[in-house]
């Protein structure tokens, strides 16, 4: 996660700095945003994975460091998976809309 920058969702917070905004630049800043996490999930899951494989491999000797790579990865996923349950709930919320 230290590759998303949270620059834009500070924005958010402070109204009075925050310019005009089409639909679509919404949009594709919502887009790469997303992009950029699931990127970070892919790497985080990645490492892990070549730990526990140096791990197995006998390359790598420190279980510790292996442990806390399993754990970040792990970590990422979950944060990862509440926030597609948020966007989808949200989105089901808009669905149940009355227009």
């Amino acid at each position: 996660m230290d590759k998303i920058s949270i620059g834009s969702l500070q924005n958010i917070s402070n109204p009075t700095s925050v310019a005009k905004v089409t639909p679509y630049e919404a949009q594709e800043d919502f887009k790469s945003y997303l992009k950029g996490a699931l990127e970070t999930l892919s790497e985080t899951q990645a490492q892990s994975n070549q730990a526990t494989q140096g791990l197995m491999n006998g390359n790598m000797d420190n279980l510790h460091q292996v442990m806390i790579t399993a754990e970040k990865a792990s970590v990422t996923m979950q944060t990862t998976l509440e926030i597609r349950n948020k966007v989808v709930e949200a989105y089901q919320e808009i669905m149940r809309m009355q227009v």
